[in-house]
């Protein structure tokens, strides 16, 4: 191949690098925390900013998806694992049990609904995966609430119109209930009726359980027929949620409040009475509200659980983290001291043994690290302490490539050919063993990354993106300044 080609294809692959990696500089580099926090904002949220600001957040957003994303181990955040709730779902079955097939064609669709709730909720990357056959783990970097993530996750979504069943509500005594407000004896209670808590706020700001409601089963409307649901103020600044029916769901919610004129409508969402409006009047066209002592961002999680639509199973919390930001840059700062540490001892000792021909090796190995980079930027990958593990495994093989180059060039110059025939010669011997070697291994890291999941994927991705790199630093490159370097100095006898 010609030279200047050569030449020409190694810029070429370098400015990709120094392109893709420009985006993660800037992203980190000349943007503050509190900037990178404006790229999480909602589209409904970018009206409250003056336009030149909206543009810059807008100009943050679109380089985002160009940036290496650090994953949760790195910047702390909140890790769930979900598994299906196998005893609540007997119960609403009457005994009957799902098949694999069923649990798991449901569980891709909590997945679903999930990715509409959490990709709003104002996280950088958050990431959803499964794991085993019924589990999903889900992580969201940089979140500091796990309540509020554990409400916006495990909220079902299940929104259900109810009428208050007022004769047995006002039979209900402080004495049919023990300490901890559970019914003490619930033979009281209709078999046409259930049990069900209004749930308002202390003077802690608490949600606690205020007073146990009783409403008729049957449920004249559900979040199903919900076509859009918003956060809006009432008339005293106070947040309300505000959705519109369909039309279907319109028709029956005013054929509801024309038959229920003058009793109370229970609005249920989860299994919690989130308000009781008196139905006054029948309601035309669709237009309801939810109003209550909420806050704003609780105004919003709950229109966002009500846009996402429901779970089709109920789900559990099978495991929960919550990882600090300490404890992810006392990572990042273990993960960096040891890449520069390990990095810094592979170029002594390639200089050291080899000499002028390790820094070549040298020059050739900071090359395969920046591509790599330059790789992850592009494909918008989120590095966690495995990956970091992957590229430093990636450096290792590096190193070993070139040692395999030079020791076969050193067994040709002993044989008496001349400097530019035992490079030539020592490439094209060494290639055979240096691409077994490298396509194995990535082999493995391809079988790793279909099979694996979260930091198992993680380290394969990198490793095996580090392999590609490195067969084409070590072959490719090296080569090249070797041909160069022996051209431009006229270099009789080779340091090695």
């Amino acid at each position: 191949m010609n030279k200047t080609f050569r030449i020409v294809i190694v810029l070429i692959v370098i400015g990709i690098a120094v392109w893709g990696f420009s985006s993660t500089y800037i992203w980190y580099f000349r943007y503050t925390k509190k900037d990178r926090e404006l790229a999480n904002l909602t589209s409904e949220k970018l009206v409250d900013y003056p336009e030149e600001k909206r543009l810059k957040i807008k100009e943050m957003k679109k380089l985002r998806t160009r940036i290496i994303n650090l994953g949760l181990d790195l910047q702390g955040g909140i890790y769930m694992v979900l598994e299906p709730d196998y005893e609540e779902m007997k119960k609403r079955s009457g005994g009957i049990e799902l098949t694999q097939d069923e649990i798991k064609d449901a569980m891709r669709r909590v997945i679903e609904i999930l990715r509409n709730r959490v990709d709003k909720f104002g996280v950088s990357e958050p990431t959803i995966t499964t794991q085993g056959e019924d589990r999903i783990v889900v992580e969201l970097p940089g979140s500091k609430d796990p309540d509020r993530a554990k409400n916006v996750v495990m909220g079902r979504g299940l929104l259900e119109f109810l009428i208050v069943d007022e004769d047995t509500s006002s039979n209900m005594r402080r004495d049919m209930f023990d300490d901890n407000g559970n019914l003490i004896d619930s033979s009281i209670i209709p078999e046409t009726s259930m049990l069900l808590y209004l749930w308002v706020k202390n003077e802690f700001d608490v949600r606690e359980r205020q007073r146990a409601v009783v409403l008729i089963k049957e449920v004249l409307l559900d979040g199903s027929s919900i076509k859009r649901a918003q956060v809006q103020t009432d008339q005293f600044g106070k947040p309300e949620v505000v959705f519109s029916l369909n039309t279907e769901g319109a028709k029956k919610f005013l054929r509801l409040t024309e038959e229920n004129v003058g009793k109370s409508l229970a609005i249920v969402l989860d299994g919690k009475i989130l308000s009781m409006p008196l139905i006054r009047e029948r309601i035309p066209g669709g237009q309801v509200r939810i109003t209550g002592d909420f806050t704003m961002k609780e105004a919003q999680d709950q229109a966002l659980v009500l846009r996402a639509g429901a779970f089709p199973v109920p789900l559990q919390i099978a495991e929960q983290r919550t990882i600090g930001p300490s404890l992810g840059e006392d990572s990042i700062e273990a993960g960096i001291k040891a890449a520069i540490i390990g990095a810094i001892g592979v170029v002594l000792f390639m200089l050291i043994y080899y000499k002028l021909s390790g820094f070549i090796a040298d020059i050739s190995l900071a090359l395969n690290i920046f591509l790599l980079l330059g790789a992850l930027a592009w494909l918008n990958f989120t590095l966690t302490l495995p990956g970091i593990a992957g590229m430093i495994l990636t450096v290792g093989m590096a190193v070993d490539a070139n040692v395999i180059i030079f020791e076969r060039i050193k067994e040709e110059i002993r044989s008496g050919k001349t400097v530019t025939a035992s490079i030539q010669s020592g490439y094209e011997k060494a290639l055979r063993t240096v691409l077994d070697a490298n396509i194995t291994t990535l082999i493995a890291t391809f079988v790793l990354s279909q099979f694996g999941s979260g930091p198992i994927k993680g380290f394969a991705i990198t490793l095996s993106i580090g392999i590609v790199v490195n067969m084409f630093a070590s072959i490719f490159v090296t080569k090249l300044l070797f041909s160069m370097g022996v051209d431009i100095f006229r270099v009789k006898k080779l340091s090695i």
